[in-house]
């Protein structure tokens, strides 16, 4: 099954119009496999069901899917995890009152703020000074799904001071975002902006010339058992590591709505009226800790506009996790015919020798000239889900909802989660593209707003294995021979949800001297950074 679909988004135009054919062929026989009384957003597969609803089963259909399955008919079964992650996001957007009672429509935003704005922000439980988070309780309760008291005096990164109380004393903790990390992968703010120098963190900068402003909310199903473990702090990691004990995230069900671990990860950018059309963006108004001419943070009250979004579900069906992305439509390119005062957010088209997908570097004072970045996709968006992507928006369009210009990018799912992870050392492909086990398709997933800086191309296939040690493997293989030269062999090669989050592990030792530790190895945390790369050391635990 992998060998059919887990390559698609690198075959040729014509291969990709066969099977956008396959599907429409198979409707009829779809409609027919498809359970008289399934989810809701299954009632038109495989298209798109105009109808909403904001429940949101804690898995997808298992049982459609291994119908199709049986039936050989895999493009479909994308298709029912592509439908599925699209039913995560309008769930997630759906507005909802802070005793967790979603509105009747999709469209009545007064009601409520998203679902998700009733999570729990990742400092809220992964606390600067390690201490044991609100959201946990006094001895331990259960998170609900009610509106977090947002605790504005918390640091929202490590290194950087709290927001000023004039800024936060009247800040609505749903509608309100409070920002201050500036790069995807890792705690980069405007504190230790100048200091990076480790490939892929290094900030984004949007064509108005302002940084983009990353932020992670947690489910309360996570969210509990981060409290429950103790996880959430470097102390509780090294007890749990000296237990012996493996994390093992919540799963879904899909009798089960909202079931399972979630983790969301948004790219949020400055907007500016007047220039920016902020009718095309989903905004909240935000307070950001950005860097000043002198380096210093400098702490903004701004409109901020959503241009990316992750959703990581973990599943009984995907043990591996569910990954879905997606991105504002402007990101990269816009109908200059259409919209002629309209542009993208993050490419300009009138420069045709700008570098692509280049890190922004500092001056020696250690400040960032505000120069745009050139952003790139390295794969295109597959023809099945821009397909899929025209039936979401005409729907949504006639509906008069925001969300009509956000588009799916991908889904990544494990096609056969039993599958071991290959050898680091092993032949090729496996040791590339089942690095973390069970065989997902497709191969590499990017967001162009979290992994732009990752987005690679021919390379040795060396980079793209995972050594014991979790660290890229060596150019060449001591004392060892492997069945195919993968360190020298050419590959094409970008990144991997599924395989960048299999590396994460848990702090097994850690000097409270140095403030330097170790983690464990790869596939040890349960496909989660968030404790290696949020957690601190709780002085008095």
């Amino acid at each position: 099954m992998s060998s059919i679909v887990m390559n698609t988004v690198r075959r040729p135009w014509a291969l990709m119009l066969l099977v956008a054919a396959m599907l429409a062929a198979g409707a009829a026989t779809m409609r027919a496999a498809a359970p008289a009384a399934g989810p809701a957003y299954l009632a038109n597969f495989p298209n798109f069901a105009s109808t909403l609803s904001p429940a949101l089963p804690g898995d997808v259909d298992t049982a459609l899917k291994a119908r199709l399955e049986k039936a050989q008919l895999f493009p479909q079964v994308q298709r029912e995890f592509d439908l599925y992650s699209w039913q995560m996001f309008l769930s997630l957007a759906w507005p909802t009152n802070n005793a967790g009672m979603s509105a009747p429509r999709l469209t009545d935003t007064g009601f409520g703020a998203p679902r998700w704005t009733l999570w729990h922000n990742s400092s809220q439980v992964f606390r600067t000074d390690g201490a044991r988070p609100a959201a946990c309780g006094a001895s331990g309760g259960r998170a609900l799904f009610a509106a977090p008291p947002r605790d504005a005096s918390l640091p929202v990164s490590k290194g950087l001071r709290a927001f000023s109380v004039p800024n936060t004393a009247s800040a609505d903790p749903r509608g309100t975002r409070l920002l201050g990390v500036m790069s995807a992968v890792g705690e980069l703010n405007a504190t230790n902006l100048s200091e990076t120098g480790q490939a892929f963190t290094g900030p984004m900068i949007d064509q108005n010339g302002e940084f983009v402003f990353y932020e992670i909310m947690i489910d309360p199903n996570e969210t509990n058992y981060l409290c429950q473990t103790g996880l959430y702090n470097i102390n509780g990691q090294l007890l749990f590591n000296a237990a012996g004990r493996k994390v093992a995230m919540p799963s879904g069900s899909m009798t089960s709505d909202w079931s399972g671990s979630f983790e969301l990860k948004f790219a949020w950018r400055i907007m500016k009226p007047g220039v920016d059309d902020l009718s095309r963006f989903f905004t909240q108004p935000a307070v950001v800790m950005d860097q000043g001419p002198n380096g210093q943070p400098v702490e903004r009250r701004v409109t901020v506009g959503l241009v990316g979004m992750h959703i990581a579900h973990k599943t009984a069906s995907s043990p591996q996790w569910i990954w879905s992305t997606f991105e504002q439509v402007d990101n990269l390119a816009v109908d200059a015919v259409a919209h002629p005062k309209l542009r993208a957010s993050f490419n300009d088209p009138g420069c045709a020798i700008c570098a692509v997908d280049q890190q922004p570097q500092a001056n020696a004072q250690g400040v960032y000239p505000r120069i745009p970045t050139q952003a790139w996709r390295a794969i295109p968006i597959p023809p099945d889900k821009q397909a899929l992507n025209a039936q979401v928006a005409t729907a949504l369009k006639a509906m008069g909802s925001v969300w009509q210009y956000y588009q799916l990018i991908d889904t990544q799912w494990p096609t056969d989660p039993s599958a071991k992870p290959s050898p680091w050392n092993g032949p090729l492909p496996d040791a590339v593209t089942n690095k973390a086990g069970g065989q997902v398709t497709p191969t590499f997933l990017t967001n162009i707003t979290m992994e732009t800086y990752f987005q690679g191309g021919n390379q040795p296939a060396c980079r793209g294995v995972e050594a014991p040690t979790g660290a890229p493997c060596p150019a060449s293989y001591t004392g060892k021979t492997p069945v195919q030269a993968a360190s020298a062999k050419p590959a094409f090669m970008t990144e991997s949800c599924t395989g960048c989050h299999s590396s994460a592990g848990i702090y097994k030792t850690y000097d409270k001297t140095t403030g330097q530790g170790k983690t464990t190895g790869q596939l040890t945390a349960d496909f989660s950074w968030l404790p290696a790369q949020k957690a601190a050391y709780a002085k008095t635990p």
